[in-house]
């Protein structure tokens, strides 16, 4: 999946499926800067890829890179 981090709110960045614009969701910015190795302020309009994996409450991201 590839998705574009489109603000920061507080602790978290709100990110959008870059082929799917409803499909959308939240996370620790904190730890989505680390997981991608780049400074917090650079997150905004940051495009990268993860692993999905579905399970029982959600889905788990994994294998963070910069697209």
């Amino acid at each position: 999946m590839e998705y574009v981090v489109i603000e920061l709110r507080g602790a978290l960045a709100c990110y959008q499926d870059t082929d799917d614009l409803s499909r959308t969701g939240r996370t620790v910015a904190a730890g989505l800067a680390e997981e991608l190795g780049i400074d917090l302020a650079d997150l905004p309009g940051c495009r990268y890829t993860c692993w999905e994996t579905p399970a029982e409450y959600g889905v788990f991201q994994s294998g963070f890179e910069l697209a």
